[in-house]
């Protein structure tokens, strides 16, 4: 599943991870893609607060909207969630 949260500031994408997340079922996995230069620091975070396991996290110069970096991160929500 892709979550597009190009173009929002923090901390809407990982709201929207997070809900997407509790509507899945345990050990589904997501993409997100991100602008926000928070998101770097902020999925991270939540996924080791909530337990769920970032499986990557990429960075593509210049590929998002306007010329912006594009975050891409690969998340598996927690097994026992």
């Amino acid at each position: 599943m892709l979550i597009d949260a190009t173009g929002l500031t923090c901390p809407i994408p990982v709201l929207r991870l997070q809900k997407t997340l509790r509507q899945l079922a345990p050990a589904s996995e997501v993409t997100l893609h991100a602008t926000d230069k928070m998101a770097v620091i902020d999925v991270p975070h939540f996924c080791n607060e909530n337990g769920h396991e970032l499986l990557s996290s990429e960075t593509q110069e210049g590929a998002g909207p306007g010329g912006m970096d594009l975050l891409l991160f690969q998340v598996r929500k927690n097994s026992a969630a």
